[in-house]
């Protein structure tokens, strides 16, 4: 499947010179540049500066090993399936940030596009390198270079929560699933830190980048194991904590830098997100176990 123009959904051509490469649309003339390999739909980052940081620091913290396996059993419990389900299937990756989910994937089979609009592509790309069958873009969601219906399966774990309008992006994202294709995404929920920080992100988001990680990082750094130590980490406490409460140390850091940095963060109830599935007319809408996942089929 090639890309097409995201202005006017022409398959793109793509050309080269000694010293350059891109992808060119023969209608509207516009043309998008391949740099290190990877096609590029915007200019730049844009409103993800946050995670193009934050990314290249955490470059493996959430990519599984034979020592970690979160990201396989959570990519699997939000879709409440098998690896037998993702082998052969054409998949999109919306917001593959440094690739946790689609390591997961594509070690089931699957033959997966990956876009994000930050430069965690970059780092996906170093990650996954070793797959054949992935395809990467920096792309927005808004805009995206694929025609309709070109997916079997499309999944976004914790990503349309930071775009300006989530809702909006779920509907182009049914476009491009097959009929009788699944979709599955994940976003904050309406309680615990992501929406108790409403208030501070209000001053958070405009500090510089390193200032606020620096700052994340002391505050998560002084309360983490006092907090697991006095039992905080589960039940309501748990739920109203500031701070990150994650398995690892190092994950918790990058939680509560992720919590507090994205310029664009919503949260919902799991009713809000389910009537997303009925009004796109999707059927078998199941909500799954990790509040808030939601899964159904076009």
């Amino acid at each position: 499947m090639n890309f097409t123009c995201p202005c006017c959904s022409t398959p793109l051509v793509e050309k080269s010179t000694e010293s350059s490469k891109e992808l060119s649309c023969d209608s509207c003339q516009t043309k998008y540049p391949i740099i290190q390999g990877i096609p590029r739909f915007v200019a730049s980052d844009l409103y993800t500066t946050n995670f193009s940081f934050e990314w290249k620091i955490h470059q493996k913290t959430q990519i599984d090993n034979d020592q970690r396996r979160y990201s396989t059993e959570n990519f699997y419990l939000r879709f409440g399936s098998s690896p037998e389900t993702f082998q052969g299937k054409r998949v999109l990756d919306v917001g593959i940030g440094t690739g946790r989910y689609a390591d997961v994937a594509l070690r089931a089979g699957a033959e997966v596009w990956g876009i994000d609009l930050s430069y965690a592509v970059e780092v996906a790309q170093r990650n996954l390198s070793h797959f054949p069958n992935l395809h990467l873009a920096q792309a927005d969601v808004f805009h995206l270079p694929f025609p309709p219906e070109s997916f079997d399966i499309i999944y976004s774990f914790g990503v349309l929560h930071h775009t300006p309008d989530p809702r909006k992006a779920f509907d182009g994202l049914i476009k491009l699933l097959k009929p009788n294709g699944l979709i599955c995404i994940t976003v904050y929920p309406d309680y615990g830190m992501y929406h108790t920080s409403q208030y501070l992100r209000k001053l958070t988001t405009r500090l510089p980048n390193t200032v606020l990680y620096t700052l994340t990082t002391c505050i998560t750094l002084a309360f983490y194991y006092p907090y697991r130590y006095l039992g905080f980490r589960h039940g309501f406490l748990g739920r109203a904590m500031p701070i990150s409460m994650s398995d690892s140390l190092k994950e918790a850091i990058l939680d509560t830098y992720d919590c507090y940095s994205p310029k664009y963060q919503f949260t919902y109830g799991v009713h809000q997100v389910f009537e997303w599935f009925k009004e796109n007319h999707l059927k078998d809408i199941e909500a799954r176990p990790q509040p808030v996942t939601i899964l159904g089929y076009k």
